[in-house]
């Protein structure tokens, strides 16, 4: 069985083709930059790289699937048994399910609540369908991790109008990332996963932190919407409420204004006003750039916060994780959020911080819980939720298999 695996970011697109549980061809779409990074990995697993003309998801979708055909010939297409999509706002989805056209609408609806999110992913969906209309496509949701948050902390402290009526909640993002980071850690550290308490830190273009209780999640950074919470790239995380106020009133400000400001306008890239990329920001610090020094310390100590608030909240820690592109490759912006963090027993080894590539422990010996480095795999866990999604359609599946021929 083929099945091709979609992941759309606000500005990237990653592209997995899996037969029989083994990735046989990838590739990652990148226009972040002035031109856009291409990077396909066929069945011979080399990798080659190109800037290329397309710089949006449904040109890129098709892209990958023109080189796979190119790989494996013309009726490829017609073996692809599913398509997997990542969607970053399921509202009240619970679960990965088959997208059909109530489907497709829930998730537009959904698009401002993500507006870098959702629209991209329905754009990538609809030149998937187009271009696999025998296969069947599934939506997997970010959001259906944290479908386990107990009331109180899922519930905003806002009239019951707002909460019981309008559906204002806690939703909670980064899910797929999340979710294979509390297996991965349980395994290494040998330990069942109903057992364990970890606080995973993604951290990447988009940061979030999340409590991981036991086979529970608990609690997460990420709000209503993917805006709340940790300080991020461009976003701002948490702001008081009454700042929004304030600046509509004061200076004129309209609500697109605001979520423009917000989205992408902050985090990094508004402290710093050098670079939305911690790897620019970070090196302008180290050459006594000063907004920048004042970015990297806000972002750590966000971060700190929020893992002394979910170990508190779980009454102990036994792992923390650092996830994501920075999680994984920053050694200084991990060492950053440490420190400090012995009042909680952790301790981290700074030499085996500074050489860690994932999957690594950067934790001292006598730390009270471990410090781990996890290369996050949100493919894994968005193949197995298709997978799940077939088995519970297999008669129907069977019938559309048969259909393809």
């Amino acid at each position: 069985m083929k099945v091709v695996l979609l992941n759309a970011g606000s500005s990237s697109l990653k592209c997995s083709l899996v037969e029989g549980g083994r990735t046989t061809a990838s590739a990652g779409f990148d226009w972040a930059g002035p031109a856009t990074r291409y990077r396909f990995t066929g069945p011979d697993g080399v990798a080659k790289i190109d800037a290329i003309s397309e710089r949006e998801h449904g040109p890129a979708v098709r892209r990958f699937l023109a080189d796979l055909v190119h790989q494996f010939g013309p009726g490829f297409r017609s073996e692809i048994s599913a398509v997997g999509h990542r969607v970053v706002h399921g509202g009240a989805f619970t679960s990965s399910v088959r997208i059909d056209d109530a489907v497709r609408d829930r998730i537009a609806s959904l698009g401002d609540l993500a507006p870098l999110h959702n629209p991209p992913s329905l754009r990538t969906l609809a030149a998937a369908e187009a271009e696999l209309p025998g296969a069947v496509h599934v939506a997997v949701f970010d959001t259906a991790f944290h479908a386990t948050l107990p009331p109180a902390a899922y519930t905003y402290p806002l009239p019951h109008t707002w909460t019981n009526e309008w559906g204002i909640r806690r939703f909670g993002f980064h899910g797929l990332s999340h979710d294979y980071c509390s297996g991965r850690t349980a395994e290494m550290l040998g330990k069942p996963v109903n057992e364990l308490r970890a606080v995973i830190c993604h951290l990447g273009h988009g940061c979030s932190a999340s409590a991981f209780d036991r086979g529970r999640c608990v609690d997460t950074t990420m709000g209503f919407t993917p805006l709340d919470g940790l300080m991020m790239a461009t976003r701002s995380g948490a702001v008081d409420p009454g700042i929004v106020l304030h600046v509509q009133e004061r200076h004129g400000l309209s609500p697109a204004d605001v979520e423009r400001s917000l989205n992408r306008e902050s985090g990094l890239l508004g402290v710093s006003g050098i670079s939305a990329d911690m790897r620019e920001v970070l090196a302008a610090a180290e050459s006594g750039h000063e907004a920048a020094r004042l970015a990297v310390d806000m972002y750590a100590r966000r971060v700190r916060q929020a893992i002394g608030a979910f170990a508190v909240t779980m009454g102990g820690i036994d792992a923390l994780v650092f996830t994501a592109g920075v999680g994984e490759n920053s050694a200084p912006v991990r060492e950053a959020v440490c420190r400090g963090l012995e009042c909680l027993g952790l301790q981290l080894d700074r030499e085996a911080n500074a050489t860690a590539r994932p999957d690594a422990c950067i934790s001292r010996g006598n730390s009270a819980g471990a410090i781990l480095v996890v290369a996050t795999r949100e493919e894994v866990v968005l193949y197995r939720e298709v997978l799940s999604v077939l088995d519970r359609l297999t008669g129907l599946f069977r019938s559309d298999r048969a259909g393809i021929g």
